[in-house]
């Protein structure tokens, strides 16, 4: 995704809009895969099953929530701006959180109110402090990764600190742990492998235009 994002100031409009469209999709998918990678391992002690068209409605939350901002820093550069930006991806990381968490079935969610919102207010702060990367700088694609993982991670985890799982009695059968795994594992690659296609096709095409061909 950084690398997709290097260099975007030499760009021509149309090459940095090709990026920013992977740039999105593979941040929203990355948020994605982080929870229910996070939450296959969550309660071993119980069977716990998904709704199916809310877990990949999450997938699209993800996209459009904390890929977008993130890929609309390639074409915005006043600070005050990227705050912004940075704060509705932080605010996006916990609706894809929450919607994820929704999927959850047979069971009643209960959240600590002041834990869940210190774990929005650290997402929103990691993801600030991203935005604010000017990726012309040396060390700055490290610092702005540092960013995202460190806001994806506080959010996420301070969140599930904040949540209490109370299973309840129910007819309900989504799908379960083996087909999630399995639905990750497809995604992730799938995104995965055309991300990468599509960064060596970015850079080759950069790499022409720095030396004028």
């Amino acid at each position: 995704m950084l690398l997709l994002m290097r260099n975007a100031d030499i760009a021509t409009r149309q090459q940095r809009i090709f990026a920013a469209i992977w740039v999105a999709i593979v941040a929203g998918v990355g948020v994605w895969t982080t929870h229910f990678v996070a939450m296959l391992g969550y309660r071993p002690d119980a069977a716990l099953t998904y709704d199916l068209q809310l877990t990949l409605i999450s997938i699209v939350v993800g996209v459009l929530l904390v890929g977008v901002p993130l890929a609309g820093t390639m074409f915005i550069t006043e600070d005050r701006t990227r705050i912004i930006f940075g704060m509705i991806a932080g605010l996006g990381v916990a609706a894809m959180h929450l919607t994820g968490m929704s999927a959850i079935e047979n069971c009643l969610a209960t959240y600590n109110p002041f834990v869940l919102a210190l774990g929005v207010i650290a997402g929103m702060g990691g993801f600030t402090f991203a935005m604010l990367q000017d990726l012309s700088v040396h060390g700055s694609h490290l610092r702005k990764g540092a960013g995202i993982v460190g806001g994806v991670c506080a959010l996420h985890f301070v969140a599930m600190a904040a949540v209490s799982l109370d299973q309840v009695e129910a007819a309900v059968r989504g799908i379960g742990g083996s087909f999630l795994s399995i639905l990750v594992a497809i995604i992730s690659l799938a995104v995965f492998t055309m991300a990468m296609l599509a960064t060596f096709n970015h850079r080759r095409t950069l790499a022409q235009l720095r030396a004028g061909v």
